[in-house]
């Protein structure tokens, strides 16, 4: 039987040997020959860039994108032209992450903690710090609101704050930069939807099997990889250059958090929605039935 090509796009965060993919399960799978034995042929590439990868959906030039489910959803509302059909994780935990000598949460007195600022207004941030390190935000510690984790990464770097709240795999830029987790923070805050399979419309319709195969082998491919660490470690050190230890830790803290169902969890949808666009005047069921494929 002849093998179905379909090429997926992926993008990474950060860059050189900070460089983390969302999601590299395609180099395992493919060496395995695990899409090969659904039927396809793949093709798993990195584009980086949001609007490169949104472009070349657009025109047709991949089937499949990975990308973070805000970017995602702020794509489908701009368009309208594109389809989910699936999330290989449905939500990822925000870390508290700091410098090395910072041993608990009230060793924050008188520091600044940055953190995205609809992060900070939809979680009980000001209630956590009170509780773990008896800190009044404003009084003893300042809260510095920005418009990205990005930013929020970059204080830290810059010494601007002296901790920053920061999903994943945002963290593990953070500790190849020198910093840790602050052990006493709790999971206050989540990602929803850190990672779509996102598609267009006329993809679905011309390659519609040859996209359930997708899922059915990603999902194998998922499988595989959280069985077999050792290989994926080896695989981590070659394709992206990670140190042994860099790459366990990434192991164990990140990618055992990929989700093999593939599925997407309606109630994240529906925190995506007021994280992202509480303003889009639409209701999740509604938007269920456009942007999720069946």
């Amino acid at each position: 039987m002849e093998a179905t090509p379909l090429r997926v796009l992926y993008g990474v965060l950060g860059e050189g040997r900070e460089r983390v993919a969302r999601d590299p399960t395609g180099y395992l799978a493919i060496e395995r020959g695990i899409y090969r034995q659904h039927g396809l042929e793949l093709s798993w590439d990195h584009v980086q860039g949001t609007d490169e990868r949104n472009q070349a959906l657009a025109d047709g030039e991949a089937d499949l994108s990975l990308v973070i489910g805000r970017a995602s959803l702020q794509h489908f509302l701009r368009s309208g032209a594109t389809r989910v059909i699936g999330s290989c994780m449905n939500s990822s935990p925000y870390l508290l992450m700091a410098p090395a000598d910072v041993r608990g949460v009230s060793d924050l007195q008188g520091k600044t903690l940055a953190c995205r600022s609809i992060i900070a207004e939809t979680v009980p941030l000001a209630a956590t710090l009170l509780d773990r390190g008896r800190l009044d935000p404003g009084a003893d510690l300042r809260l510095d609101a920005v418009d990205t984790d990005q930013h929020a990464l970059d204080r830290l770097t810059a010494g601007i704050a002296g901790a920053a709240l920061l999903p994943r795999p945002f963290d593990f830029v953070a500790r190849e930069r020198g910093f840790l987790p602050v052990p006493d923070w709790p999971e206050v805050a989540a990602d929803p939807l850190p990672i779509t399979l996102e598609t267009t419309e006329p993809a679905l319709q011309e390659k519609r099997d040859a996209l359930a195969a997708f899922l059915a082998a990603h999902r194998e491919g998922i499988r595989y990889l959280k069985g077999h660490r050792g290989e994926t470690l080896g695989m981590l050190e070659r394709v992206f250059g990670y140190a042994a230890d860099l790459a366990g830790v990434l192991y164990d803290g990140y990618l055992v958090l990929l989700d093999e169902r593939l599925t997407v969890d309606l109630p994240q949808v529906e925190r995506l929605v007021r994280l992202t666009a509480p303003d889009a005047g639409v209701s999740v069921s509604e938007l269920a039935s456009r942007w999720l494929a069946p």
